[in-house]
């Protein structure tokens, strides 16, 4: 162990050595800094499946002494209490591992079989879904559903619970993943992940132009700079991020019109917002801010995946030709990156989140346009000839580029008919429970036009008709037999009675 230093070079071998021989035959372990290391990095260099069968075989050998296949159990004792979710989704390396536990145990080794538990792993396939879990507690009290009543420290505290549950959903293969290919190929996870960012980033535009006026947009603008304060505050820097990146985007920054109902305080407190996320420096601003925060804080994730990046290609994995010794420079680099991304999935949010607000939020921010069609819908609020209706108003801002990275920019969303199914399938039972108030099963016209400032994108189909008859309906079902229906049904609905036909 105090051959190897982490700004040396070793073989595979030789890490592996070092790694059994860092414990003593009581399992104690006096510097896991390497140990731990190389069991975070080794699929860089070796695959898992292969890690288990060098341990394996290096049990097997004549000469492995009752004291070496000790430490090797410790050694693997550690690996799975450290990284258990590694074990659970690779059924191949879990069977390997059982594999060494059951020849301790034919060999008649039972004290050092013991020491290797892989039976009590917990399942950790929750990480591999890409849709979002809905928490089960229970309202203490009433909360409006609508977004635009809603406090913006509510509305910060939601948007960082639905994301941070997203971000934790993300191992360590998810980086390398990305890492090693440059992109989210086959990388669902981290895909919806930055999906959900740039959601996020579009629904706060729709928001901002599904109103009428300029005074509205104004006060929606303005509603969601409070928010980006609020999310500062609770040390969320990433769906910051996000909510600064839709309000600079040029289809806002260029709304002139709005901008001058925008106060100049308010103007002050967003300029400083981009300030502290703008990538000069490095996002200088950014990083020292952060790492002056204590217990729960969120990074912007699309910088420390720039940051691995950046190590990668200026680094060799190897530190010869012949890539028989391992790099530890970049090993340990790489590690210091991922080691805090993880740390910071084990000190979650104190957020008492509200399951009918997270259902409505959730079906909002699955809504996806394109940048050019987001651009037209701001020409069509205010044409490119359109003044200042305030012309003594202080200037607006200048248009901002967004704030989103290309690493962001370049993921799109994939529909799944069955994830949209199940969103709208809660959103439609949290609708009902909290507008229809006396349980008849239909919404008002007015309920309706209040439940439609939450979708945006209904903007598109106008004002509704006040002379139509119908009434919104839902067919309830205990057993979700006709959910589909339900979702066509709604859809339907909510187009027909916009247009009013």
């Amino acid at each position: 162990m105090e051959a190897i230093s982490l700004d040396q070079s070793a073989t595979v071998d030789e890490l592996v050595e070092a790694c059994i021989h860092a414990f003593d035959e009581t399992g104690t372990l006096k510097d896991p800094s390497l140990v731990r290391m190389f069991l975070m990095m080794h699929p860089w260099y070796l695959p898992s499946n292969d890690m288990a069968k060098k341990l394996l075989l290096k049990s097997q050998e004549e000469s492995s002494t009752a004291e070496l296949r000790t430490r090797i159990c410790h050694l693997v004792k550690y690996w799975i209490s450290e990284f258990p979710a590694e074990f659970n989704l690779n059924p191949e390396l879990a069977e390997q591992i059982k594999d060494l536990k059951d020849l301790l145990t034919t060999e008649g080794n039972e004290r050092q079989s013991q020491l290797i538990d892989i039976d009590s792993v917990p399942s950790y396939k929750w990480k591999r879904q890409v849709t979002q879990r809905q928490p089960s507690m229970s309202k203490k009290r009433k909360m409006s559903l609508l977004f635009d009543h809603l406090d913006s420290s509510e509305l910060a505290t939601h948007l960082t619970y639905l994301e941070y549950k997203s971000f934790c959903k993300i191992l360590f293969q998810d980086y390398h993943s990305f890492v090693m290919h440059g992109c989210t190929v086959d990388n669902p996870i981290l895909e919806r992940f930055i999906t959900l960012f740039n959601s996020v980033s579009q629904w706060i535009q729709l928001m901002v132009l599904s109103k009428p006026t300029a005074p509205q947009r104004a006060a929606v603008i303005s509603h969601f700079i409070r928010v980006a304060q609020k999310l500062l505050q609770l040390q969320n820097f990433n769906t910051l991020m996000a909510v600064v990146g839709g309000l600079s985007n040029s289809s806002i920054s260029r709304l002139k019109d709005t901008q001058s109902h925008i106060s100049n305080e308010t103007n002050k407190v967003f300029n400083s917002l981009i300030e502290l996320v703008t990538s000069c420096g490095n996002y200088s601003q950014y990083r020292r801010r952060f790492s002056d925060c204590t217990g729960f804080r969120f990074p912007i994730l699309g910088v420390h995946l720039k940051d691995l990046i950046a190590v990668h290609v200026a680094l060799s994995d190897w530190a010869d030709p012949g890539k028989s010794r391992v790099n530890l420079a970049k090993s340990q680099q790489l590690y210091v990156i991922l080691q805090e991304l993880a740390l910071i999935q084990t000190t979650p949010p104190s957020i008492d989140a509200n399951t009918d607000l997270l259902n409505l939020l959730t079906v909002s921010l699955d809504q996806y346009h394109t940048e050019e069609e987001i651009y037209q819908l701001s020409l069509q609020k205010e044409p490119r000839s359109a003044k200042p209706a305030n012309s003594g108003s202080s200037p607006a801002p200048a248009p901002q580029p967004s704030m989103i990275d290309e690493w962001a920019a370049s993921v799109k969303p994939k529909a799944d008919p069955a994830v949209i199914n199940k969103h709208i399938e809660k959103m439609v039972d949290s609708v009902f429970k909290n507008f229809d108030t006396d349980g008849d099963g239909h919404i008002s016209r007015e309920e309706f036009e209040i439940i439609r400032n939450n979708f945006p994108y209904l903007s598109k189909f106008g004002e509704l008709d006040k002379n139509h008859p119908l009434a919104l309906s839902i067919p309830r079902s205990s057993s979700r037999s006709c959910s589909l229906g339900s979702e066509v049904q709604l859809s339907f609905h909510l187009i027909l009675w916009a247009v009013g036909t």
